[in-house]
């Protein structure tokens, strides 16, 4: 595994989470920062009195623009209204952490405590926070449900992968596992394997959708994946 953790950057800020910033280039995206971690929020139209879900996503290496993500189009914000956080991790080398290692990161571990400021001062649904990452954040997204079981209501992977050891932990929270079956900088096996681990260790909330001929790209393909956000949504704590 030591040779797939060096496969896999953003300026440092400091503040408070804001639920309120000046929009950057895209309406209800703002940017801030939080104990020198970058982060960007997006608002959904909010109505007085309703709590909507929080969705994390941790990007892959050197991949830290995201202003214009899928959640944020008025299409899936008429059916799936929620806030989506973005943070920006400025280590290249599995930044987000992995399973094969003790304890979090530090930008993780920041990000776990931004989490727990922003519900505080935005309208966010506790029982419905969800988490997925692409390539360097895949393998953090099995990192976080390691280390934190009973967090997140919900999380897909897509392109990372995991230690098979971590699969009795990683039943605990629905999964759904992504990967190219032709991947050229993460192997596949990380993902098949640990999903045959989460099945044998009794897990009954995962699922996994291998691409047939598909590289490092597959986040592509989960684009597509009209299922994916009923599916996410539908899961609470």
């Amino acid at each position: 595994m030591t040779k797939y953790l060096l496969l896999f950057l953003m300026l440092p800020g400091v503040g408070l989470p804001a639920c309120s910033q000046r929009p950057f280039d895209h309406p209800g995206y703002s940017q801030s920062t939080f104990e020198s971690v970058r982060y960007g929020l997006f608002r959904p139209a909010e109505e007085a009195g309703r709590r909507y879900p929080l969705v994390v996503y941790l990007h892959g290496a050197n991949d830290t623009v995201s202003r214009d993500l899928s959640w944020y189009s008025a299409e899936r914000q008429a059916q799936f209204p929620c806030f989506v956080l973005t943070p920006k991790c400025t280590v290249s080398d599995q930044g987000w952490g992995n399973t094969w290692v003790a304890g979090h990161t530090s930008t993780t571990a920041a990000v776990l405590r931004l989490i727990d400021s922003l519900v505080k001062v935005c309208a966010v649904d506790t029982s419905r926070l969800y988490i997925y990452g692409i390539s360097m954040g895949g393998f953090g997204v099995f990192a976080v449900l390691q280390k934190n079981p009973g967090l997140f209501a919900a999380a897909y992977s897509v392109c990372g992968g995991s230690d098979t050891k971590a699969a009795a932990v990683l039943t605990q929270t629905p999964l759904w596992i992504f990967h190219g079956g032709e991947d050229n900088v993460v192997p596949v096996s990380l993902s098949r394997d640990v999903y045959q681990a989460i099945k044998e260790a009794g897990g009954t909330k995962v699922r996994y959708t291998e691409y047939p001929g598909v590289r490092h790209d597959s986040w592509l393909n989960v684009e597509k994946e009209t299922e994916l956000p009923g599916w996410l949504f539908s899961h609470r704590k």
